[in-house]
């Protein structure tokens, strides 16, 4: 008997997912180009127009940075940590007699998305979350035989544990001397400097930090590939019709909870009761994620938007190539080693700028995959985890 395990066939793909993908890949590509605009320090400090949409001086500037940080911010790589998780069940239960094999293999394959995302970290960009969900990746590994209701139970705790994470992070006051170097320095270098006076800036300051932040990503990100996991021992992906009304219920609780979350969270931040709202756009921020999967699932399901969800899929089927390609042409585009628009451009463009992205990204995406099956990294993740 041939107890070889290759890549699954593009045919055996669940193509919801792919479409979940593609559309997710739209609001990373518009909170990345929001957030690359600025420094790590600029974050870590609360500096940046995500943080303070109240501070910036145009009314449009201050309506679209409300926009993204309500709908957009945080919603987004829940979903591809929910579908993270998904995937690892789907990975690990796809021939049932070869369980030992998929789990070394699954290894290999987050051990070279670590390589990737350390890489893309340190010569491209400090918001990678490659790195972060490749190091979480590996402690999932340890709730592959974890039962239902023990599984739920870690969900709770995780999640809870990281609304306090986020609620105590409030409580300590962050000051540029503290973060490293300051604000205005690394903006210079970012802005001025040669490429190879960022990278060495980006492993002396900024990695270091984002290592750390792994630590307090944890509880959530695990949470949420626990999520997916959950997800995918209960079938609902793998048969999307026979769980109609489980998902209209979700989506119910999602919208309603995740709205109205959302709109505290604004009204508090409007009245600088700055804690509690970031508390609040915290809890919101699963329920939104929510909302916005079984909205695309029971559309698809009712065979709507048959053709915008034909080009989402096959930017889905390409997210790891897109996903990189919209961070390198980001860096392109900010940084002074390309375009150098760091600074020099109002968020009301943002929004214009990922949309002009976005779509040439769906052309490039659905000519590339007339002619191949995989998008190149994904081509190269599978040669690099089957050894073949």
């Amino acid at each position: 008997m041939n107890t070889s395990v290759g890549p699954v066939p593009v045919k055996e793909r669940i193509a919801v997912l792919d479409v979940i993908r593609g559309f997710a890949l739209f609001g990373v590509l518009l909170v990345n180009m929001v957030m690359i605009n600025y420094t790590l320090t600029d974050f870590s400090v609360g500096r940046d127009a995500l943080s303070r949409p109240d501070l910036l001086v145009g009314t449009l500037d201050r309506i679209v940075a409300w926009t993204i940080q309500v709908v957009f911010q945080g919603k987004f790589y829940t979903i591809f940590a929910f579908l993270f998780g998904l995937g690892f069940y789907l990975f690990l239960n796809r021939d049932s007699e070869n369980k030992a094999q998929n789990s070394r293999l699954f290894r290999r394959r987050i051990f070279f998305l670590l390589v990737a995302g350390l890489l893309h970290l340190i010569f491209v960009w400090w918001g990678d979350i490659l790195t972060t969900y490749a190091l979480i990746g590996f402690v999932l590994l340890g709730f592959r035989e974890t039962k239902l209701p023990r599984l739920r139970n870690w969900i709770i705790g995780l999640l809870f544990f990281s609304f306090i994470i986020a609620s105590a992070s409030q409580l300590v006051v962050a000051s540029p001397a503290a973060s490293g170097t300051p604000s205005d320095l690394a903006r210079n270098i970012y802005t001025h400097g040669p490429y190879w006076e960022v990278v060495g800036y980006r492993l002396a300051n900024e990695i270091p930090m984002m290592l750390l932040n792994t630590v307090g990503l944890l509880p959530r990100i695990l949470g949420l590939f626990l999520m997916g996991l959950y997800a995918g021992r209960s079938g609902i992906f793998q048969n999307v019709g026979s769980h109609m009304a489980f998902i209209r219920k979700a989506w119910r609780i999602g919208g309603i909870i995740g709205i109205g979350l959302s709109l505290l969270h604004l009204s508090m931040q409007l009245n600088a009761n700055m804690t509690s709202a970031i508390i609040l756009r915290e809890i919101s921020t699963p329920f939104l994620s929510l909302f916005y999967v079984t909205s695309i699932m029971l559309l698809w399901q009712a065979d709507k938007l048959t053709a915008l969800f034909s080009s989402l899929a096959a930017l889905g089927r390409m997210a790891f190539t897109n996903y990189l390609v919209q961070c390198i042409v980001c860096a392109l585009l900010f940084y002074g080693h390309g375009l150098g628009l760091m600074g020099n451009i109002s968020i009301a463009y943002i929004p214009v700028l990922t949309v002009v992205i976005y779509a040439i990204q769906v052309i490039y995406s659905k000519w590339w995959l007339e002619k191949y099956a995989y998008g190149p990294a994904e081509w190269i993740w599978r040669r690099l985890t089957y050894a073949r």
